[in-house]
């Protein structure tokens, strides 16, 4: 998050930005008088800007006025000591995002510079519609992430936003909708993708080793520890910590795991010397962390600490454009890992994949396929191979279809057979290789059977 703090207090700047940078905000520029703002505003694309509304010259309003035009999206939060309802209505009217008397709690202000930075990353990062450009430059940012889904294509620019802060994520979302590979990507783009990326899974964690295992020990701290050990927060230092089934976490250890993400010291057993941590922290969780608050299994004040921004993954079901273009990534590199010939999905064996609804998502779609492809003894994969049940001579047979509809498939289904070979084919069919040619030349025009048709 990049922020512009304007007070023509010179201690009230130094003392913010401390504050800011104790929080772990690290781009916050400073600025005592407006006619600088104006300039240094019009100059940097700053995310927030902080601005006390009381200054001599040019004050807060007049900042506010003049810069919003140049920077729409940068979001302005004016802070005053005086308690005037004229003052908030105009700067809202103006544009600003909050008024805030002084003195503000330090968990206020955070949390409404916080609320702040997640509106401008969805002003600026959720267009209504993808350009080409923004799809190639999103799939270079998240190169393990295949989707032609609208709601996944915003989703991403919000992450790739959202990234670049230093604020703790929260990822959400049934198992294998792929909340891993987002946190990775969430590394990558930050500014800890210098640092390591260490993954946890909570629930792997036994809670009597729990301090052990995160905050580490020195060695003869209990039975059994021969050597000093570097706990996840020390060993994920400068980069980030994923916390995988962070809703897993006992209730007793919560008020332990809060004291470290607030005070960003560690102290290891044995050893009474703390230890400063600067550690991004990305979590998990497939279950609903608000429910669980309210049913007293989870501390409130943790889940405000996890989830300054939060990425929620739709299953697989809800975006059924995508089960296609995954099937046949995970076709191609299931076949290069087991060294088959095999090419793309029978239209049928499409539309039994798009009836699935995958409760597992798209791990489970990757097994599916993967065990498509060790059964398929030819260069396409069919319904019968996908668990389902069908007589092979009917290439297909799901549902009704047309005398028309039918004799294609039957075509598609004995070149198959053939390997390609279009003499073969025109003598098992009665028919010359020329009419096979043509008939499939007609068929290439038809999207459902072009792909198959270039790979037999």
């Amino acid at each position: 998050m990049k922020i512009l703090l304007v007070d023509d207090e010179q201690v009230a700047l130094t003392s913010l930005k401390r504050l800011l940078k104790h929080q772990g905000l690290r781009q916050v520029d400073i600025c005592n008088n407006g006619q600088g703002a104006i300039e240094a505003i019009k100059n940097n694309d700053y995310d927030v800007v902080l601005l006390d509304l009381l200054m001599p010259e040019v004050d807060g309003l007049q900042v506010l006025e003049a810069s919003k035009p140049f920077r729409p999206h940068t979001e302005f939060i004016l802070l005053t000591a005086v308690d005037d309802v004229s003052h908030a209505v105009k700067a809202i009217r103006l544009g600003a995002y909050d008024y805030l008397i002084k003195p503000v709690e330090n968990e206020r202000l955070f949390r409404v510079l916080d609320h702040a930075y997640e509106r401008r990353a969805m002003r600026t990062s959720l267009p209504s519609s993808t350009s080409l450009q923004e799809q190639e430059e999103l799939s270079q940012a998240f190169p393990e992430i295949i989707s032609q889904c609208p709601r996944i294509q915003k989703l991403l620019h919000y992450t790739e936003m959202m990234a670049r802060s230093d604020n703790p994520i929260l990822i959400t979302g049934e198992s294998g909708t792929g909340k891993e590979l987002i946190a990775q990507a969430i590394h990558r783009l930050s500014e800890y993708a210098q640092g390591p990326f260490v993954p946890v899974n909570v629930c792997s964690v036994a809670e009597s080793m729990f301090e052990s295992q995160f905050f580490g020990h020195v060695q003869g701290a209990f039975t059994g520890a021969t050597r000093d050990f570097p706990g996840y927060f020390e060993q994920a230092q400068g980069g980030t910590l994923f916390l995988d089934e962070i809703g897993e976490l006992p209730l007793n250890l919560q008020a332990k795991f809060l004291r470290v993400l607030e005070d960003k010291t560690i102290t290891r057993l044995g050893d009474p010397q703390p230890i400063r941590v600067d550690v991004r922290i990305v979590s998990a969780t497939n279950i609903d962390l608000d429910k669980a608050c309210q049913e007293g299994k989870f501390r409130l004040d943790l889940i405000y600490r996890l989830k300054a921004a939060h990425i929620f993954l739709p299953p697989l079901r809800e975006r059924p454009r995508d089960i296609s273009l995954l099937a046949r990534h995970f076709l191609k590199k299931a076949a290069a890992k087991h060294h088959k010939e095999i090419h793309d999905f029978s239209p049928d064996a499409l539309d039994t994949l798009s009836q699935k609804q995958f409760p597992g998502n798209i791990r489970e779609l990757a097994q599916l396929v993967e065990t498509a492809v060790l059964q398929a003894d030819h260069n396409l994969i069919f319904p019968q191979h996908l668990g389902e049940q069908q007589a092979p001579a009917t290439f297909g047979g799901q549902g009704l279809c047309s005398l028309k509809e039918s004799a294609a498939k039957h075509l598609l289904y004995v070149l198959s057979q053939s390997k390609g070979d279009r003499q073969q084919t025109a003598e098992i069919l009665g028919v010359t290789v020329r009419q096979v040619q043509r008939k499939l030349a007609t068929l290439k025009k038809d999207p459902r059977w072009h792909d198959l048709i270039d790979n037999l």
